[in-house]
């Protein structure tokens, strides 16, 4: 044995072992038998691993090793096979720190034992579980997954023993931070010789997938819902302007009736049924808009446009509306709003004569309502006196109630009327939302400001063209 001393070093339990550490460990009791490797050099010059294994069989009276028994193999296609095995675990296990999901190996063996055989490292993202707790105790996993989906689970795993065909099942993870995830799992099973089953599988963070799946489905409803909503407003409003105009028509014959007069309080009511039929016509109008551009049904007739002369229709048109409730109307233009803007003329006049009439009916007695034309630039800014401007901005500025911070967020959603709701001033809520869906089929947008009790500025800014 001395003359093999030295010539290799193993590691047993952690620590540098020679050869003859080895022997005089068993030597001493501390071991059952003596067990080491070394390499010797081969005829061929080539180096080759060399196990040593023996115990000692005999010995003297006074206890010192007599007789010897053992074996030398040579070891060196056991070692690459095992640095082999070795490098393919340490390349597996790399390449699952770079899966998404969970990489496994479960078996049930045949008394019906289970475990798994191997995890991966995602464990822990996915279960918030050790994979030593895991690979030790196989409730470590089905101890976070939801209690109602472990009796599906179990389910597919029997069918799958049974069939020997794929598992696969989703389920929910009650993770021990408290997230709830959903995972997708699934898996291959193969029969062993020694009555096993194993499974190879692969486990992943559905969740995501789960909730954009729900979004769509969500959105699929909501759109279906709206086009229902599209149609229905549609065919209502058109059904509803035939009669209401016919009421309109023989309210107006009445009025004007010189054969047969109507009496003063006769002539009154009159007025008052037509002029509820007309405020009825106007929001029927607006559901139209709101439909067809909500349909894409509505289309533009672009021209050029001098937006001076439109800004005095839009005021010419409310100045009776005006003088009842004591509003002065103004109009502000400079030189640099003169030139022609390309746009739909009808629409372009109904933006501004809604906001006008806005601007009217939620005023005071003796307020004003102030309408500007100004050149910006692209970004809604000002531009400099003689500059040629990208864009216009109407403002129309009123010094009516004004609009309290909450309902401003809301105020161009469709019936919205915020603290207008039940008030004296009729509506429905609609016109504004009509409006900034015309201004934005015309390339532009439209904001609001205001503050309670001063007043509000609604701001138009389209392109020239």
């Amino acid at each position: 044995m001395k003359g093999l001393a030295g010539s290799q070093v193993s590691r047993e339990g952690g620590g540098t072992v020679t050869a003859d550490d080895a022997y005089l460990r068993h030597a001493r009791g501390e071991t059952a038998f003596y067990e080491h490797e070394y390499r010797v050099r081969a005829a061929a010059g080539q180096w080759r691993w060399m196990l040593a294994r023996g115990r000692i069989v005999e010995r003297h009276a006074d206890g010192r090793p007599r007789r010897v028994a053992g074996i030398q193999v040579d070891s060196t296609a056991r070692r690459a096979m095992a640095e082999a095995v070795t490098e393919a675990t340490r390349r597996l296990a790399r390449i699952a720190e770079h899966v998404p999901g969970l990489l496994y190996q479960y078996e049930i063996d045949a008394e019906r034992r289970e475990r798994f055989r191997y995890v991966s490292a995602r464990t822990r993202d996915l279960f918030g579980v050790e994979p030593e707790r895991v690979l030790e105790d196989v409730q470590a996993v089905f101890s976070v997954i939801d209690e109602d989906d472990r009796a599906r689970m179990s389910a597919e795993l029997r069918r799958s023993l049974r069939e020997m065909s794929e598992w696969r099942c989703e389920f929910r993870v009650q993770r021990p931070d408290g997230r709830r995830r959903w995972m997708l799992g699934s898996a291959t099973p193969e029969r062993m010789p020694d009555g096993r089953t194993v499974w190879y599988g692969y486990i992943e963070d559905v969740t995501s997938q789960r909730e954009l799946e729900q979004a769509r489905r969500d959105a699929l409803v909501a759109e279906a819902a709206s086009r229902a909503k599209t149609q229905f407003l549609g065919r209502m409003s058109h059904e509803l302007r035939t009669p209401l105009n016919a009421v309109l028509g023989f309210a107006q014959l009445m009025e004007i009736d010189r054969d047969e007069p109507p009496a003063p309080g006769q002539a009154r009511r009159l007025r008052l049924v037509r002029e509820a039929g007309e405020h009825l016509l106007r929001m029927i109008g607006d559901l139209l808009d709101l439909t067809r551009i909500e349909s894409g049904g509505m289309a533009l007739h672009p021209e050029l446009l001098a937006p001076r002369v439109v800004a005095e229709q839009a005021i010419a048109m409310v100045a009776d509306a005006a003088a009842r409730a004591q509003v002065t109307l103004a109009l502000e233009t400079g030189a640099d709003a003169e030139p022609r803007l390309e746009a739909d003329r009808a629409r372009r006049l109904q933006v501004l004569l809604y906001l006008r009439s806005t601007a009217v009916k939620y005023n005071r007695p003796g307020g004003g309502a102030t309408l500007r034309v100004s050149a910006v630039n692209a970004g809604g800014e000002t531009d400099a006196p003689g500059t040629r401007a990208a864009a216009l901005r109407w403002d129309v500025v009123d010094t009516g109630v004004g609009i309290t911070a909450d309902d401003l967020g809301r105020v161009f959603e469709p019936f919205q009327r915020g603290a207008q709701e039940g008030g004296p001033v009729e509506g429905a809520g609609i016109g504004l939302a009509v409006t900034q869906a015309v201004v934005t089929l015309m390339g532009g947008r439209i904001e609001a400001r205001s503050e309670p009790g001063a007043g509000s500025t609604f701001s138009v800014t389209l392109p020239r063209r």
